[in-house]
């Protein structure tokens, strides 16, 4: 089969497709064939070594979101048959309950192999069927960001009409954040610094927009939007932790998900949390479970996610220089089979 690796050093110059050996499928494995798979900003930021894993070892293949068919199973497999339509979920070993070390040492395309190959295999645990609704692409596009948003707002918060959401920049977690706010009738305050990206998710449902550039106190103008009150959840994948807490209402939640904006000399220091029982709470994706949850609440609401932008598989390169540049709206995906 054809497969993308990672070698040493980090760098996009590093990122090569080969040939290699079909996986071997163990008894409580599937084998799927791979027909698309998405890119989150963690996949742009490891092949560039902007950060690694403890005992890491290159070459590995790399991503974590695919969707595809199932070709073959393990004798011990009962919930899956060749031909079954499947995604795998970021975390192999996190397949229902709360977060623990040991569910989440494994995770797809950064500890552990990830799914840029033709074939794959992983535990019957890992891997959920996908509603007929969904193309490859947009099932594909689920695993990382969309869990992410499921865990933050569905999850952990029990979202509910009263509240307001920020959600920062209009990236996969972000958009699929918008999407699960506007489907319990929540409130809804989005940043980005382009007008154009702001239009399109207004387009989704978004009650507020903030262009940060021409706002750079944009944390100021979150409670000017909510008459001095503040978010009562914020869902944090800036990095700009300090104008969050800022943003937020006494009681409300802070989600530390990612710092997609690189390091920031000039953002400001995050100090003392403000006594208020303001809550910080991090979060790592999630499990299987929530994976299909997440499907078939999508499914029964008529909602699909949103795809910037499809790439082939030999366009891998170009579609992780495309995640760079910040040009996407929602997701980014590579078509594989």
């Amino acid at each position: 089969m054809k497969a993308y690796k990672l070698h040493a050093p980090k760098s996009l110059e590093n990122f090569k497709l080969g040939d290699y050996d079909e996986p071997i499928v163990y008894d409580h494995e599937v084998k799927i064939q791979v027909k698309a798979v998405s890119l989150n900003f963690r996949d742009w930021a490891l092949a560039n070594g902007w950060f690694g894993y403890p005992g890491e070892k290159l070459p590995f293949i790399p991503f974590s979101d695919a969707a595809g068919v199932v070709t073959e199973v393990g004798t011990s497999v009962t919930k899956f048959q060749p031909g079954d339509r499947v995604a795998v979920n970021f975390f192999p070993d996190w397949h229902d309950g709360a977060f623990s070390t040991d569910k989440t040492a494994r995770s797809l395309g950064g500890s552990t192999d990830g799914v840029l190959a033709e074939y794959v295999s992983f535990p019957e645990a890992a891997v959920v069927k996908v509603p007929d609704s969904f193309s490859f692409e947009e099932a594909a596009a689920f695993p990382c960001a969309g869990v992410t948003a499921w865990h933050s707002l569905i999850v952990a918060a029990q979202l509910r009409p009263t509240d307001t959401v920020l959600l920062q920049g209009t990236g996969g977690v972000s958009i699929f954040g918008l999407q699960l706010a506007k489907l319990m009738g929540a409130q809804t305050i989005i940043t980005s610094s382009s007008d154009e990206k702001l239009a399109q998710a207004q387009a989704l449902g978004a009650d507020q927009l903030i262009n940060y550039k021409t706002t750079p106190n944009w944390e100021e103008e979150v409670r000017t939007l909510t008459q001095g009150r503040g978010a009562t959840y914020v869902v944090e994948v800036a990095g700009q932790l300090a104008r969050s807490i800022k943003a937020l209402q006494p009681g409300g939640t802070i989600f530390q998900i990612g710092a997609v904006g690189g390091p920031n000399d000039e953002a400001p220091n995050l100090g003392m949390l403000p006594i208020n029982t303001q809550r910080l709470q991090g979060i790592y994706v999630g499990s299987t479970q929530m994976l299909s949850d997440l499907f078939t609440a999508f499914d029964r609401n008529n909602l699909k996610p949103i795809i910037s932008k499809t790439f082939g598989f030999d366009q891998a390169k170009e579609a992780l220089a495309f995640m760079g540049s910040g040009s996407h709206f929602g997701k980014i995906v590579v078509q594989v089979g």
